[in-house]
């Protein structure tokens, strides 16, 4: 079975002395009536009746008068059975003051939005790299789910209405939840670098087939996760040195990739494009499809099938099928552009999907 969340987790552990005084309310409930009809020869009915009055103390009066037998019977019940009626008040109340009933209905409602989700994201772990990963993605990509442990992130998370998993990103049962069968792929952003590895390899285990993006901070790391599984390693120290140096060597360079890249930039978009079998330019050169002229887009690069990357393509190059165009251009003429080509930008083992963009326009 799926281990419970830390909100169900408290609610069956407050459910558990909640069962037990209700299971014991019962079993009150069903002696008084018993004794009621054996001791007094009242019908069910009548004994029912009594054992309500008396365990709600309210005290109408008894259908007829007691034994001594009976007044007994009657002390003995209300001695035991009040207690655990107001054991069993005090524990429901208890529950509800708590919040706990609250966030398991709450994550209720939520794992049945996440079973119906497709072609989501999964983002494990949210903290400064998952924050930024997770926007950017909703941003651009549509859902996501995240995986995360820590408590008071998981409250974050659940106040932005963001489907949340709480527990470890490398259970098996947590990814299930998460819809990895169903994702379009997996960014492992958590730290360190061991626990990364470790949910790397568990997804991989469960989908041979998604991408999965792994954070590191080192090169030996980024080996260690591919052997994981991981389908590409991400430092973010590597990152942000690159961009400083490039930023001070290159910085006309460096300001054009922030303006296509960042979600703040909503001008410009670089953007992957696949080529459905059955769209009208499979076959024919860059040079009939006037890309620049008819839609207003630049290709910096085709990706064909089987891995090959052409950058700059020339003229002459012609458009195959299941091709993946790396574009450039103002976001609504690039998403024209992946309308016309098939209704979506590259996704993995072939779907169609919205384009990815860094901001939508």
């Amino acid at each position: 079975m799926q281990p419970a969340p830390r909100s169900q987790r408290a609610f069956f552990r407050d459910l558990g002395p909640l069962a037990l005084s209700l299971l014991m309310f019962g079993l009150v409930l069903i002696a008084g009536v018993v004794g009621y009809v054996q001791i007094e020869g009242w019908t069910p009915l009548d004994a029912l009746w009594m054992v309500v009055i008396t365990l709600t103390t309210i005290g109408y009066g008894e259908p007829t008068p007691l034994s001594t037998q009976g007044r007994l019977f009657t002390m003995a019940l209300i001695l035991g059975g009040v207690t655990i009626a107001t054991y069993a008040l005090s524990t429901i109340t208890q529950a509800l003051l708590e919040g706990d009933l609250q966030a398991y209905w709450a994550q209720r409602r939520q794992n049945k939005v996440m079973r119906r989700m497709r072609d989501h994201y999964i983002v494990i772990g949210y903290g400064r790299l998952g924050r930024v990963v997770a926007k950017e993605l909703q941003d651009s990509s549509g859902p996501i789910v995240v995986i995360e442990r820590d408590p008071k992130r998981v409250e974050e998370l659940r106040r932005l209405s963001i489907p949340v998993v709480e527990g470890d990103g490398a259970d098996d049962e947590h990814l299930k939840t998460a819809g990895i069968d169903r994702c379009r792929g997996v960014a492992v952003t958590t730290a360190p670098v061991a626990e990364a590895i470790f949910a790397t390899l568990s997804a991989r285990q469960l989908r041979p087939d998604v991408p999965i993006l792994t954070r590191v901070e080192s090169d030996e790391e980024g080996v260690k996760a591919r052997r994981a599984g991981a389908t590409a390693v991400v430092s973010p120290l590597i990152m942000g040195g690159w961009r400083m140096a490039h930023g001070l060597a290159r910085p006309h360079a460096a300001s054009f990739l922030d303006l296509a890249t960042l979600a703040e930039k909503d001008n410009i978009m670089l953007d992957e494009i696949l080529v459905e079998p059955t769209a009208p330019m499979v076959g024919r050169s860059l040079a009939d499809l006037a890309m620049s002229n008819q839609h207003g887009v630049l290709i910096v690069a085709i990706r064909r099938p089987g891995g090959e990357l052409l950058t700059t393509p020339r003229g002459d190059t012609l458009v195959g099928a299941n091709d993946v165009l790396i574009v450039i251009g103002e976001p609504a003429r690039v998403r024209a552009l992946a309308t016309l080509v098939g209704a979506g930008a590259a996704a993995p083992g072939g779907r169609a999907a919205r384009p990815f963009s860094p901001k939508a326009p």
